[in-house]
């Protein structure tokens, strides 16, 4: 993802492919080299970070961080007790560090998904990988048992299907293939594999074909114990935990198989991509609008209260066009067409083992939840991260210049399109510009949106992730 929520922390992905992290430190998931806390976004530099390669996206689980480079190169760091890291113990790492394509069968990685304490890696070849804790059977293999490297789970359970997107919750899985089915597969204990049952799932086990209402899945997501699926025609189903009301359903009754959320206006246009926290979600239109519900603790819903919301809600950002988002376990956040990041919720915490009701020490035991804006104070509402904090870099691989700003660009960077208006207009001739087959206007547009690198680009799942759902084909909506 273009920016990712982990447990109090917040990683996030530049245009320029870096990283940037903030929030709780205390298990090295930031990346930077220590145990620290940050309170503001901190630059993940060094010169042997990424490899010199540029991220494409990142993921944040409970106490663990991931990232895959252009390359198709995976990183790994933070905590490791789980061995969730893949790297073959249950060591910490507080500096990225790397797993190659070799791990793989030699295809590489194009996406990335943490768990609770477990990883899922999706590669080129269109198989799945996980490693880490696997007492739910959340890792695919069969069995409940941890896996200190990452382990391919058997083609055959897909039947063999190219798989295009996987996502992990607490302790289950999802993935989807090429066709659209979706495969699920864990911990099941309120519902979340969709199979009209509470058992587990050792293996990835295919939902059932009339589930999804006969449609084509093209991004899943998966919370504490709720799962989404966003379909072709912009449809968004949920199954799962709904003590809080993260289904959106209207009620609080877990739902053993996928419920179609509200009717064909809910959005007021049709779903992107969703997000889901722990027991909270997310949800873009392809208009722009951002909408939440379910457990609004800290307002992680962005409301500008703590109460939940038991429907889909619209986040009000004012004109501005939101294109990604993130949530995590008691913060969210958001990423806007520009490259722009919000985020809102929980702001500190108190740190655990430390004695709370020393009122001496409460300060200092406050750590960092993750919003990047240094200021500590809990945000009911979506609140911009100060550029300058990040640099001035936008946020996000994937979006693209305004129609007109994208056409200047074009031709101040192309000799032959820039001295054909003075020569045009010198001997009296019509602008040249204003003469051009619509196509080719249209194809300069579109070579001036940033587009994630090698297979990445081509998984539309994985684009809706980065923010690419607003550009259809390249082009601009």
């Amino acid at each position: 993802m273009a920016v990712a929520c982990g447990d109090g922390f917040t990683t996030i992905v530049t245009e320029e492919g870096e990283a940037w992290a903030c929030g709780n430190g205390e298990n090295g998931q930031l990346g930077l080299g220590d145990n620290e806390h940050q309170l503001l976004p901190t630059h993940v530099t060094g010169s042997e970070v990424f490899g010199g390669e540029a991220l494409v996206m990142m993921s944040g689980g409970l106490k663990h961080t991931a990232g895959v480079t252009k390359d198709g190169t995976l990183w790994s760091w933070g905590d490791g007790f789980y061995s969730q890291l893949g790297h073959g113990d249950r060591k910490p790492r507080e500096r990225p560090e790397r797993l190659g394509r070799e791990m793989f069968g030699r295809s590489p990685a194009v996406m990335v998904a943490c768990g609770c304490n477990y990883t899922l890696v999706l590669t080129t070849a269109g198989l799945v990988w996980s490693c880490g804790h696997g007492n739910d059977g959340q890792l695919g293999h069969g069995n409940t048992a941890d896996q200190l490297v990452l382990m391919l789970v058997a083609a055959k359970y897909f039947r063999r299907t190219h798989i295009v997107m996987v996502a992990a919750g607490f302790a289950h899985s999802v993935a989807v293939g090429a066709d659209g089915r979706v495969w699920t597969w864990g911990w099941n204990i309120h519902g979340q594999l969709g199979h009209n049952d509470e058992e587990n799932r050792l293996v990835p086990t295919q939902l059932a074909g009339e589930a999804l209402g006969g449609s084509a899945a093209v991004l899943v997501a998966a919370g504490g114990y709720h799962t989404v699926a966003v379909m072709m025609d912009g449809v968004l189903w949920a199954w799962g935990a709904d003590c809080d009301g993260q289904l959106g359903l209207g009620g609080l009754a877990d739902r053993l198989v996928p419920v179609r959320v509200g009717a064909e206006e809910m959005f007021g246009g049709r779903v992107l991509m969703a997000a889901c926290g722990d027991n909270h979600t997310l949800a873009v239109t392809k208009t722009g609008t951002l909408w939440s519900w379910g457990e609004g603790a800290a307002g992680k819903l962005g409301h500008n209260d703590e109460n939940n919301r038991l429907v889909p809600t619209q986040v009000d950002f004012g004109d501005v066009k939101i294109v990604s988002a993130a949530a995590g376990y008691t913060h969210s956040a958001a990423v806007t067409e520009h490259g722009g990041l919000y985020t809102w919720g929980e702001a500190t915490r108190e740190e655990e083992g430390d004695d709370e009701d020393d009122e001496d020490d409460e300060e200092e035991n406050e750590v960092p939840a993750g919003l990047g804006h240094g200021d500590g104070a809990t945000k009911l509402v979506p609140t911009l991260v100060a550029p300058a904090l990040l640099q001035g870099a936008r946020v996000g691989r994937c979006y693209g210049l305004p129609p007109l700003h994208a056409l200047a660009f074009a031709m101040g960077t192309h000799s032959r399109l820039g001295r054909a208006a003075p020569a045009a207009a010198d001997n009296g001739m019509d602008c040249v510009y204003a003469s051009m087959p619509g196509e080719l206007l249209r194809r300069i547009v579109e070579e001036c949106g940033a587009w994630p690198e090698g297979r990445a680009g081509e998984l539309e799942g994985v684009v809706r992730l980065l923010g690419g759902g607003m550009i259809d084909e390249r082009g601009f909506s």
